[in-house]
């Protein structure tokens, strides 16, 4: 992720996490307006956010495909938020069957995020 920045607020503002007031974003140098790293917080769940430079080569995705799964006390409502904060949900809150109920939101990036809570 090339601007760790942008992806720190993107969290903040749509899915809801808290980003650290003190540390904040991770700026080594002044030529790195950006960030290099972050962490964002919600519900005791804490991801990390690290600059990457250079896409990475395009690749096709399933849809069973994650790139973070966290787990939750309520999946229902936090779907309801993140609605309500604009967020891409692919999937949402379903039953699996392996006795989960799952949700799945996109950032702006193009990474899944699983939400999954048991019931």
């Amino acid at each position: 992720m090339a601007r760790v920045r942008e992806a720190a607020e993107y969290y903040r503002d749509v899915l809801g996490f808290d980003l650290d007031p003190v540390d904040g974003v991770f700026q080594p140098l002044p030529d790195e307006p950006q960030g290099v790293y972050a962490i964002v917080s919600r519900g005791g769940a804490a991801v990390h956010l690290q600059v990457r430079r250079g896409a990475p080569a395009p690749q096709p995705r399933t849809a069973l495909e994650r790139d973070v799964y966290l787990y939750v006390d309520d999946v229902q409502a936090l779907h309801d938020d993140l609605v309500r904060r604009g967020a891409k949900v692919l999937e949402p809150p379903h039953r699996t069957p392996y006795g989960l109920q799952e949700m799945v939101v996109e950032d702006r990036f193009g990474f899944r995020i699983a939400f999954g809570a048991a019931v």
